[in-house]
């Protein structure tokens, strides 16, 4: 009986973590159409951003699950200044906004 309640409790949980999901999908569309625009004749956006495809999976792997932010962040800010703010507001949008509401489902 346990584990069925777990499973009920995952199903119902099911459709509010699609929604989050597509919410951070949403966002690392955007701001990936971004970042592809400002860092255009770059180094930064050659090795970062240089389809939106790849900047899109910098922004997961680096900016969402904050796997070597700090070094991104600071290669990004010495070439494009607005960047790195835009980086920052990314971070607080996906990774402390949206990944806590999944968390909170």
């Amino acid at each position: 009986p346990e584990l069925l309640i777990l499973i009920r409790g995952m199903v119902a949980a099911t459709r509010s973590v699609f929604f989050t999901l597509c919410l951070l999908v949403i966002l690392l569309y955007v701001f990936g159409i971004a970042f592809r625009q400002l860092a255009e004749d770059t180094k930064v956006g050659e090795d970062y951003f240089s389809t939106v495809l790849a900047s899109m999976y910098t922004l997961l792997i680096d900016a969402t699950f904050m796997d070597n932010l700090g070094t991104v962040v600071r290669e990004v800010g010495e070439e494009v200044p607005v960047c790195a703010a835009l980086m920052w507001l990314f971070v607080l949008l996906s990774s402390l906004t949206v990944m806590n509401m999944l968390i909170g489902v």
